[in-house]
C-alpha cells in the first residue's frame, strides 16, 4: 500500500514535471543566506497536508559537480551540505551525494544518498529517489527517501523509516514520513 501511494505522488509530480521544456545541463543549488531563522514553527512548508514535516530544510551549499557521462543522457554527480531543523533533534546538517540523470526533455532523474548529523555529533544515513526539473523560477523536485537503521539515540525514531520529499522554488527541501 505504501509503495502504491508513493508510486501515485510520483507519477503526478513526474506528469507536472514533463510539461517543462527546458534543457538541463546540471543539478544548481541554490546558496542561501545562513542567518535564516532556525525555528520550525517559523519556516514556512508545502501545502502537502500529509502532516508536519519532519526536515525542513533552510539554507544549503552547493559543493561542487562531476560529470560522469556525457552520452545521450548527462549524468553528472552532485555534492551539497543543507542545514535544517529535524523533528525531535533541532539543527542538522545533511551531507548530501545526487547521482543525476538529465533527460532530453529536462526533467532529472536523482538518486541521491546522504548523512544528516545533529550538533552533537549523532548521524543517520540516507538514500532517495526523486524526478524534477529546474526552470527559471528554481528546482522543483518530488521523491521517496528511506532513512537507514542508526545506533544514534537522537535519531532511533527514524530508523528504517519511509518519507516523501519534495523541493520547490519557494520552499527549501521538506521532508514528511509515511506512516506506517
Amino acid at each position: 500500500m505504501q509503495f502504491i501511494i508513493l508510486s501515485i505522488i510520483i507519477l503526478f509530480g513526474a506528469g507536472v514535471l514533463l510539461q517543462n521544456d527546458k534543457e538541463v545541463l546540471s543539478q544548481p543549488y541554490q546558496i542561501v543566506n545562513e542567518i535564516a531563522d532556525h525555528n520550525l514553527n517559523k519556516l514556512v512548508t508545502n501545502s502537502l497536508n500529509l502532516s508536519a514535516p519532519v526536515y525542513q530544510a533552510y539554507s544549503g551549499i552547493f559543493l561542487g559537480t562531476k560529470n560522469l557521462s556525457s552520452g545521450p543522457s548527462l549524468i553528472s554527480e552532485d555534492h551539497a551540505i543543507e542545514k535544517a531543523v529535524l523533528k525531535n533533534v533541532g539543527n542538522v546538517t545533511n551531507n548530501m551525494t545526487f547521482i543525476n540523470t538529465h533527460l532530453p526533455d529536462g526533467t532529472i532523474q536523482s538518486a541521491a544518498k546522504g548523512v544528516i548529523t545533529s550538533e552533537d555529533g549523532q548521524s543517520i544515513s540516507w538514500i532517495s529517489s526523486d524526478i524534477g526539473i529546474i526552470n527559471d523560477q528554481g528546482e522543483l523536485f518530488h521523491g521517496i527517501v528511506q532513512f537507514e537503521i542508526t545506533n544514534s539515540s537522537s535519531f532511533s525514531f527514524l530508523n528504517n523509516a519511509t518519507g516523501i520529499d519534495t523541493q520547490t522554488p519557494d520552499i527549501k527541501r521538506t521532508i514528511w514520513l509515511v506512516e506506517k
